[in-house]
């Protein structure tokens, strides 16, 4: 690793959104670090980066405090620090009405949305606090602040995502430590095409986009912003 060299800690990297991300921090210089839950995803993301050695992954169910702790373990242990971290993990459950929520799908958004972030992002934060620095970002969703009918579970845990991020902004403060949340509308991803084929795909937020503004603000010289709610809806 280059004296100069970031650490990123991206989960989820294996993911729609997650590709996208890992090409562009690459791509600016930085080693990334993953999770994985399947070898063959993370074999096909190192082909898609034509096997960059500056990116390494670990398999993790970071719903685990145990295996996320392995991971970050694993991190120090190699590089020494944490400079930044995405967390993009997540999941999505179209759902029903409260009323006819089941318990088990509620308790899932809860834990691949929310608990996944608290995991990580605590993890991060006690890294970063002896470190005195460092970025993080977390993912949440367009619906956590329209909260529209039909979609309770999944925004209510997008809308933990935020205020937990508005928390780590402000208990960041003393430390350098900045949180911020992207909040995107519909992301054009293979499973939301797949999902939706007779969409306007043109209205829809990119992983690129997203990727591009996320390395534009880890540069070193944007230092104040925190505790921001960072909208990309597209066209939507």
């Amino acid at each position: 690793m280059k004296p100069t060299q970031k650490t990123v800690v991206i989960t989820g990297g294996t993911g729609g959104l997650g590709r996208a991300v890992v090409a562009a921090f690459l791509a600016d210089g930085a080693r990334v670090w993953t999770n994985y839950r399947r070898e063959d995803r993370f074999q096909d993301l190192q082909q898609a980066v034509s096997a960059s050695p500056a990116l390494q992954g670990i398999s993790a169910d970071l719903t685990d405090e145990e295996q996320v702790q392995q991971f970050f373990d694993r991190v120090l242990q190699v590089d020494g620090h944490v400079d930044v971290l995405i967390h993009l993990t997540g999941g999505f459950w179209m759902g029903g009405e409260i009323a006819d929520t089941p318990l088990g799908k509620w308790d899932a958004m809860m834990r691949l949305n929310l608990l996944t972030t608290f995991l990580c992002t605590r993890k991060a934060f006690q890294v970063m606090k002896q470190q005195l620095g460092g970025r993080i970002f977390t993912v949440a969703s367009r619906t956590a602040l329209d909260l529209p009918a039909g979609m309770g579970a999944y925004s209510v845990s997008k809308a933990g995502v935020i205020a937990l991020t508005q928390v780590l902004a402000n208990e960041g403060k003393a430390y350098n430590i900045t949180a911020n949340v992207i909040l995107p509308s519909i992301i054009d991803t293979p499973a939301n095409r797949q999902a939706m084929p007779d969409a306007d795909y043109s209205k829809w937020v990119t992983p690129e986009d997203i990727a591009r503004l996320l390395v534009q603000l880890c540069r070193d010289d944007i230092r104040s912003l925190s505790g921001t709610e960072i909208k990309m809806y597209g066209k939507l």
